[in-house]
């Protein structure tokens, strides 16, 4: 009996806590881990949110075609989007929103007409993007960038 009661002191001995150091190491490893996460999650967000700006300047455009086709123009600058809540001939919206819609950033979607670019559209409908300034690299239009 005395002999396994020395075994097992013997084995509590060998067995020892973390030292300070090593617990300071795992807390600075599981900070790095948790910083690539949190950018990579961050980087997904924005992401979400340009492809949700792309969906709803497509809807736009789809709202402005509707309009076109029913009126038998787009509307003017000074009308904006706002024609596509309170059509001309009193039919229905042509968008499901209460109020001219947002981009994911809280900012207006710019209407022009005529188009500023000359593209194939007479119309341009841009979202300023997350900068929220108007013309530079990271504005977002209908399809594309």
């Amino acid at each position: 009996m005395r002999a396994t009661l020395r075994r097992r002191l013997a084995a509590r001995q060998k067995q020892r806590g973390m030292t300070l150091l090593e617990i300071m190491i795992v807390i600075a490893i599981l900070g790095l881990l948790a910083s690539v996460i949190v950018v990579a999650v961050m980087n997904q967000f924005d992401n979400a949110k340009v492809n949700a700006a792309k969906l709803k300047l497509n809807e736009l455009e789809k709202a402005l075609q509707l309009y076109s086709v029913q009126v038998g123009e787009y509307p003017g600058q000074s009308e904006g989007l706002r024609a596509l809540l309170t059509p001309p001939d009193g039919s229905k919206p042509f968008l499901k929103e209460k109020n001219v819609p947002k981009d994911p950033w809280g900012a207006e979607y710019l209407y022009f007409n005529p188009a500023r670019g000359g593209g194939n559209q007479p119309y341009e409908v841009v979202s300023k993007g997350p900068d929220g300034q108007e013309g530079t690299d990271d504005d977002i239009k209908p399809g594309g960038k």
